[in-house]
């Protein structure tokens, strides 16, 4: 599989997907594609790799981990900042069109390099957040 070298931001992929962000402006009600780190639309169906948008000093890209030692289950960690991490996938939850939009609901799904140990899902989920807190989103 050929991964694409362009990386998302991956603060900005957080802004424009959470309830959170209407409150900082980020979403847009024109529908705008969400842009990669070249400036290109991040297209469904391609790898890319979710890294800091701060570079040098915002650490790795985002992989899949395993918390205390234990095979099960996965959890999503932050690698090194030489480390990409692993690849992950965008679909739209609510249309066809191909593209990543703002403000829109999608699945990110991590592309395990290796046999898993786990059996359980790769798609990333945010789960019992509460829009009441206005906090960062913990993932």
């Amino acid at each position: 599989m050929k991964t694409t070298t362009a990386s998302v931001f991956l603060l900005f992929i957080i802004f424009s997907i959470t309830p959170w962000s209407l409150s900082f402006g980020v979403a847009n009600t024109t529908n705008d594609p969400v842009l990669d780190s070249d400036g290109n639309k991040v297209q469904t169906g391609t790898p890319y790799y979710a890294v800091s948008s701060i570079w040098g000093a915002g650490g790795g890209g985002l992989a899949l981990g395993r918390p205390s030692r234990k095979p099960c289950p996965e959890v999503v960690t932050q690698r090194r900042s030489s480390d990409d991490g692993i690849p992950v996938i965008f679909s739209n939850s609510d249309s066809n069109d191909g593209v990543v939009r703002l403000s829109s609901d999608i699945n990110i799904e991590f592309v395990p390099l290796r046999p898993r140990l786990c059996l359980t899902t790769t798609v990333w989920k945010v789960n019992d957040y509460d829009i009441s807190i206005e906090s960062n989103i913990c993932i």
